[in-house]
Formats: structure tokens, C-alpha cells, sequence
């Protein structure tokens, strides 16, 4: 478990954290969201226990980082950009890495490397391989020695679409599975949506926004449209269009401003248009993560 309770640090004078508050309980992949300078970093080392915070609390695991410095061990990092030894192999840069966190066993990181799909490459020098192979090696870096706390920065950056699904779901396995705390920042925030339980938003080392993806979606004002699917999509435009729906095709999909999906619904079915799927036009992730900000902006 990971918590901070009002955590203040200043770099160079400047307050780079100002005031923050953060709980991650076991089993919760917990989406940690800001700009770049936004205090993401700042709020890692110090749950690390690389930093020392000028007030508030922190505690990792049941203790203080900086005074039980062994708490380390099972906290899993993966830094935005990788920290391999460029000269050396995949399979020595894990073993490198397994000795600083005390772990002794060569079947666990031979499994990593099966798993992540290494094999070919693990004896290869690692400025070799591709970006998206190197980011592979990371991660499978951070999970050495089965971490109970994992901080995660920018994890998908660079995988393929197949591997970006594929690390997902073994992220949800494992936190669920194995009971860990995951602090997992991106943006790409259609990986929160299918990842995360709970989303936190900072901005200048402040807290925009703390609480469940459902209330994250609430703090965004309701969508003005609908999306609409039929099978007659022809004849279900000329419909709208006929009773002066402005409207527009995405994906196949009937984009329809300004209308509420019963009423659209109603409509088409009193036409004899079958409606195969009809919902809110709900505003993205992207776009609520921009209104809090815009939002926050208009305060100041």
C-alpha cells in the first residue's frame, strides 16, 4: 500500500510538490495523471525514498522509505525512459539488476525472459535491439522479485499494438493476483480506461482530481449527443436530417448533436428503422483530462 498525505517538496526554490495526497491499496492499478513538469517524477522518488519531502507523510508498505531504505526490494520501477546498460546483454542487464534487489534465483529471470518474449534476444547487447524490444526488457526488469508496490511511468510507450494488450491484462492479473500496489502514469489515457480503478490528476504539483474512473467521467459535464447504429444508415440520415439533427459519420457510427438517445430511438423506430445500438456521445478521457485543466485554469 502507498500513502501520501500532504506532501510538500521544493527543487531549487521552486515548491515542485504542493501539498499532494495519494492512496494506492493492494490489488489497485491506480492512474496517475499530469503534464510533463507536473511533479510525476518528483512524487516517484519519494515513494521511492530517493527524496526527501520537506513536509507531510509517506508511508510505502507500512513504513517510512527513508527510514527502512529495505522497503526498496519490493518496490518495482519502470522510469519513462529506460535505464539499461546499453553495452550489455538483456540477460545481464536482469541479473545486474536481480543482484541490487537480492534476488538469487536464475529460474525467475529466465521465466522474464520467456515471458516477455526475450529468448532470441537475451544475449544480445541491448543498444541492438529495437525501442519497443528495449521497453519490453524494462519492464521485465521492474518486476523482478515479484514487487508488492510497482510504479509503472509511461509503460506502453513503444510496444506494438499486440504487446500493449498483452501487458495490460497480465498488469490487472498480477495486481489483482498478487495483491500489489500499481502507480501507473501515461498518456495514453485509453489505458487507463481499460487498466485503472482510480485515477488521480495533478497540475503544478497540485491535486486536480482525485477518485474511481466513474467519478472521473462525472467531472466532465454530460454529453450533448448521441451515438447512433443502425442497419439502414442511409435512410436513418435522411431521417434525422428531415427533423433538423445535424449529424456526422465516425467509424461507421451516426454522430447526432444536440439530441437525447430516447428521442432519437423513439424516432427511428417509429420509421421501421432497426437501431442496433444508441448511446450517450460522452465526452473521452482526453477531453475531461483537458477540461479540468481548462476548469482549473479559469479559477486562477
Amino acid at each position: 500500500m502507498i500513502v501520501l498525505e500532504n506532501v510538500r517538496k521544493a527543487i531549487n526554490g521552486k515548491e515542485v510538490l504542493r501539498g499532494i495526497t495519494l492512496t494506492v491499496k493492494p490489488g489497485e492499478v491506480h492512474a496517475y495523471l499530469g503534464h510533463n513538469g507536473a511533479g510525476k517524477t518528483t512524487t516517484f522518488r519519494i515513494i521511492l525514498g530517493l527524496l526527501v519531502p520537506d513536509s507531510g507523510r509517506v508511508e510505502v508498505l507500512g513504513v517510512n522509505p527513508l527510514k527502512s531504505p529495505e522497503v526498496r526490494a519490493r518496490i518495482g520501477y519502470l522510469p519513462e525512459y529506460d535505464l539499461l546498460y546499453p553495452n550489455l546483454t538483456v540477460r545481464d542487464n536482469l541479473q545486474r539488476y536481480a543482484l541490487l534487489k537480492g534476488v538469487h534465483d536464475e529460474k525467475e529471470i529466465e521465466k522474464l525472459i520467456e515471458f516477455f518474449e526475450l529468448s532470441e534476444y537475451a544475449d544480445k547487447k541491448v543498444s541492438s535491439l529495437s525501442s519497443g524490444t528495449q521497453r519490453r526488457a524494462a519492464i521485465a526488469r521492474a518486476f523482478l522479485g515479484s514487487p508488492e508496490v510497482l510504479i509503472l511511468d509511461e509503460p506502453t510507450k513503444g510496444l506494438d499494438p499486440e504487446w500493449r494488450l498483452k501487458f495490460k491484462r497480465f498488469l490487472r492479473e498480477y495486481a489483482k493476483g498478487r495483491g500489489a500496489s500499481v502507480v501507473f502514469s501515461t498518456h495514453i489515457l485509453s489505458d487507463v480506461d481499460e487498466v485503472c480503478e482510480r485515477v488521480t490528476v495533478i497540475k503544478e504539483g497540485r491535486v486536480l482530481f482525485s477518485g474511481n474512473l466513474e467519478e472521473f467521467r462525472k467531472s466532465a459535464p454530460a454529453g450533448k449527443g448521441a451515438i447512433v447504429k443502425v442497419e439502414e444508415q442511409k435512410r436513418a440520415m435522411n431521417v434525422l436530417r428531415e427533423k433538423g439533427y445535424a449529424l456526422r459519420i465516425v467509424g461507421g457510427y451516426i454522430i447526432v448533436e444536440d439530441a437525447e438517445p430516447a428521442e432519437l430511438n423513439r424516432l427511428l423506430v417509429s420509421r421501421g428503422i432497426t437501431v442496433e445500438e444508441i448511446k450517450r456521445n460522452e465526452p473521452t478521457l482526453e477531453e475531461i483530462y483537458t477540461m479540468l485543466h481548462r476548469r482549473d485554469e479559469r479559477r486562477e
